[in-house]
């Protein structure tokens, strides 16, 4: 459960010890409480009340379930299911895509608007927040407003985005089959086409993410280096760039399976992607990608697990969910030396970076698939955007915002560096 793997960050931002221990485990809402929709979703019912009301289903999704019985209460009823809807475009004001953009570092740029357009004109491609791992693409202006095509891996767990720039870089897609480990692609499956053409989208979008967070730790370690960290961060680094290695592989061959032909990453542009780090903006990175970005994952890869029936699909999760909750533990530390060693401009760019990735992670939701097999969805490993949306936000309220308040709460001094080279058990994150 996330009170799991909180603890062992906590242990983590209080001590300064790193294992490497792995305990992600899945969200509340995919566990027992609401899988909600579009309004609340119910919980899990505390002493003596009852289990919280399941949401009205999203659009094109599965009905809200209601919360669990609290101790002496009664259950929370469930949601009704919501109507099926395109989820192809949305649209935006120029402002929300200027103030989103602006932050993250903007999209490409939009005539005079710079970084986030203007009135006139739209990004080409609007990224909402660095963690929120939906990309929104073609933008066009469409009776004032910026509409987009929607590109959405938000449903699948994202890992350590590689960002340039503060947007998601991805590789492309090829005809190739050395990437997909053990890919069945002639394998039967009774999927409906629709079905199992989505699923191979979004199981691609996974491999293309994944494969993506080789580069970022790769990128990571260097930065470790060229800050002096202890020899056990840059060791687990390295292991976590190896298991994303492992990662993508699995879920390019998921994809390959859905596809029926094999698929892998073509090049991944590096341009503009090293620059010389500083200790403040290394902290803040690895809050968005790390602390936030993979301790969503983790939590997400095990909601998925808990949901998936299909073999392949649950021992791909299995490791997933394992290996994120290593990696998100080996970004706490990092900023938690960081903080020791950099003193209060670090924690100043630290407390900076949390604000901007949690109200990202809170606000992020996209538009649910239409005509897709709900139950064959969650059997093969995917989670509605409206469980994934209620699982982010069950994270950040119980995980992540908690954790970040604890490690921002005492600042270390710059003696205390000294005694924060974290403990690694050597293979613990396999």
């Amino acid at each position: 459960m996330s009170r799991e793997l909180r603890a062992r960050i906590m242990q983590i931002v209080g001590t300064g010890m790193f294992t490497g221990l792995s305990l992600a485990l899945g969200c509340h809402d995919v566990a027992g409480g609401g899988a909600g929709g579009v309004t609340g979703t119910g919980g899990a019912g505390g002493a003596d009340s009852a289990g919280g009301a399941g949401g009205e289903g999203g659009a094109g999704g599965a009905a809200g379930t209601g919360g669990a019985a609290g101790i002496g209460g009664a259950a929370g009823t469930g949601g009704a299911g919501g109507q099926g809807t395109s989820a192809e475009t949305r649209c935006f004001s120029p402002e929300e895509v200027r103030a989103s953009a602006g932050t993250a570092g903007g999209g490409e740029a939009g005539g005079a608007g710079g970084a986030g357009g203007s009135a006139a004109t739209c990004p080409g491609e609007y990224h909402p927040n660095p963690v929120s791992c939906v990309l929104y693409e073609n933008g066009r202006l469409e009776d004032g407003q910026c509409c987009y095509d929607v590109n959405n891996p938000g449903v699948g767990a994202c890992g350590r985005p590689f960002l340039v720039g503060g947007a998601p870089r991805l590789a492309g897609v090829e005809a190739r089959a050395d990437w997909a480990l053990d890919a069945a692609a002639d394998a039967p499956l009774a999927l409906d086409p629709a079905t199992r053409a989505a699923l191979a989208e979004a199981w691609l979008t996974d491999a293309r993410l994944e494969h993506a967070s080789i580069a970022s730790f790769a990128r990571f370690t260097l930065d470790l280096l060229a800050l002096g960290a202890p020899p056990a961060l840059i060791e687990a680094a390295q292991r976590a760039l190896a298991d994303e290695l492992q990662h993508a592989r699995a879920c390019f061959a998921l994809a390959s399976r859905y596809a029926g032909r094999p698929l892998g990453p073509g090049p991944l542009a590096m341009d503009g992607a090293l620059e010389a780090p500083t200790l403040a903006g290394a902290a803040a990175s690895a809050v968005r990608e790390g602390c936030v970005g993979e301790t969503l994952a983790a939590l997400q890869a095990g909601a998925q697990r808990g949901r998936a029936r299909d073999p392949e699909v649950c021992r791909a999760l299995d490791r997933i969910a394992a290996d994120e909750a290593a990696h998100a533990e080996l970004a706490w530390a990092f900023v938690r030396w960081a903080l020791a060693r950099g003193g209060e401009p670090v924690r100043a760019a630290v407390a900076r970076a949390f604000d901007e990735a949690l109200a990202g992670a809170r606000a992020a939701r996209g538009p649910e698939r239409a005509g897709v097999d709900a139950a064959a969805w969650r059997d093969n490993g995917r989670l509605t955007e409206a469980e994934r949306a209620r699982c982010h936000l069950d994270a950040v309220r119980e995980v992540i915002a908690p954790c970040a308040e604890a490690l921002l709460s005492a600042p270390l001094s710059a003696a205390e560096a000294s005694a924060l080279a974290p403990l690694v058990s050597p293979g613990a994150a396999s």
